[in-house]
């Protein structure tokens, strides 16, 4: 049987495999620790519970508009009006099944096969994925830096990019752009043209002071070219619930809506109510306690990672993980390092190489502080008998 050329030249995830090995070995018996979750381990707040129950009980199980209930749209535009002194309307808001589903939909409306688009390297794992599956071209930043400068931006674009995706804080390093860095990204942005898709679903786990430096607030004029990308899985621990939301310019909008209308139509009816409720602030001292939680375990991994020789890694300012490079003389496949790692310590790992970056591997903090001291425990132990080398 002959299939699509795009279709079947896609890679699995990554992130997806390994966490889906260390918890096969784990259900099997073995001693596992796995450090692999893009996820919280925190339980779904009773606010979202609560209004997903009241929405089965009135009958709320059905159809919804495919672009999303007007209720939760509406508080998606208003909330994230307030995050980034807009004045974005429901018309700029759509409601997809998770974050991920949100960044297909958008890019499916402005790449077209052959469009180059510029990606941060690292990436998430979906990113070049999900350009290939529409025919495009991923290029990287020729900087060869871990975040996206100005200048990458406008080398890209000289070179033929009319697109990309942005990422802080990042997934995998928990890296973030600092404002002056986001101000020239955003001068280069005017200046190039390109549309921007910027992926903001750490926002809400920054830890630096005040809020993460972003694109619109460095220059609010850009808000058409750039599409935001958020949702409620990191910051309120609803994953499962696959609520994701995109916001952007009308039009943009409105041609995504379409696309979405012909392959899944609406998210989850339940869960877009359960969403709401959490959109409106019914959750905000279970966001902060997971907030203050994510925060001290990363100053914990921090402080016990710098004690083990052989890693070298910058402390993260987002998100919940930390992004060492594995120190060593000799040229170094992390993918066996991870699977050496896990089969001969029980610690699950992501490798570098699932990123674009080759010699580094991805740890969540999204565990328990004991969890995270025997993993470092282990992780010293496997570097210390060097049989990876």
């Amino acid at each position: 049987m002959r299939y699509a050329r795009n279709a079947s030249s896609l890679e699995g995830s990554a992130t997806l495999l390994y966490t889906a090995r260390a918890a096969s070995m784990k259900a099997a018996g073995a001693d596992i620790i796995s450090l692999t979750a893009g996820q919280p381990d925190f339980k779904t707040p009773g606010a979202a519970i609560e209004a997903a129950k009241k929405a089965m009980d009135q009958g709320k199980t059905l159809y919804t508009p495919s672009m999303g209930i007007v209720e939760l749209r509406q508080a998606v535009a208003d909330r994230w009006s307030k995050v980034h002194s807009q004045n974005f309307k429901v018309e700029n808001a759509m409601v997809s099944c998770g974050a991920k589903h949100s960044i297909a939909n958008m890019l499916e409306v402005v790449v077209s096969p052959g469009d180059k688009v510029l990606l941060p390297k690292p990436y998430w794992v979906s990113y070049p994925q999900m350009v290939r599956r529409l025919g495009g071209i991923s290029v990287y930043p020729e900087s060869g830096g871990m975040l996206i400068t100005g200048d990458d931006i406008r080398k890209a674009a000289a070179a033929g990019a009319r697109g990309m995706i942005f990422n802080s804080p990042c997934n995998p390093s928990g890296l973030v752009n600092t404002r002056t860095m986001i101000e020239d990204i955003a001068e280069a942005i005017r200046e190039t043209g390109i549309w921007v898709i910027s992926d903001d679903i750490y926002e809400d786990l920054y830890y630096g002071d005040g809020q993460v430096p972003h694109i619109l607030t460095a220059d609010p004029d850009l808000r058409n070219q750039v599409a935001l990308i958020t949702g409620v899985s990191k910051t309120y621990a609803m994953t499962g619930w696959r609520i994701g939301f995109a916001i952007a310019n009308p039009e943009w909008i409105k041609i995504a809506g379409r696309i979405q209308a012909h392959s899944t139509s609406n998210p989850c009816s339940i869960s877009q109510y359960a969403a709401l409720a959490v959109v409106q602030g019914e959750a905000e001292e279970d966001r902060i306690q997971m907030y203050d939680a994510f925060k001290r375990r990363r100053d914990l991994i921090c402080d016990l990672l710098e004690k083990v020789h052989g890693l070298d890694f910058e402390k993260p300012e987002g998100a919940f993980y930390v992004y060492p490079r594995i120190l060593t003389d000799k040229e170094i496949n992390t993918e066996e390092f991870c699977i050496s790692l896990l089969e001969e310590e029980g610690l699950g790992t992501i490798p570098g190489s699932a990123f674009g970056n080759e010699g580094y591997i991805r740890l969540s903090f999204a565990a328990s502080d004991d969890d995270i001291a025997e993993a470092v425990k282990r992780l010293k132990r496997f570097l210390e008998r060097g049989d990876f080398q």
